[in-house]
């Protein structure tokens, strides 16, 4: 059994910091079902971005990049709904 690794983007890991305590908490979570391979209900590819996928974690999203070649999942970004897919 091949074992996954969690990276953030510097960007990510700043917003992520930042966060309140619950919704750390929420992201912490998701991210170990992710890593465990257990059902995550409400991830989605991102349109018109390839090997995009975003998660939604009560008001907030995070995108992520996973790379199975490397067992690596990255956390590209983290912010509100309405902000997130901005550039």
């Amino acid at each position: 059994m091949a074992f996954w690794r969690v990276e953030f983007t510097k960007k990510a890991y700043k917003t992520y910091k930042k966060l309140l305590r619950g919704y750390q908490k929420k992201i912490d979570q998701v991210l170990t079902f992710l890593v465990t391979k257990e059902r995550i209900i409400d991830i989605r590819p991102v349109e018109g971005q390839k090997d995009i996928y975003r998660i939604r974690v009560g008001k907030y999203r995070m995108l992520i990049k996973i790379r199975e070649d490397q067992n690596l999942i990255i956390v590209v970004k983290i912010g509100l709904r309405g902000k997130i897919y901005k550039k």
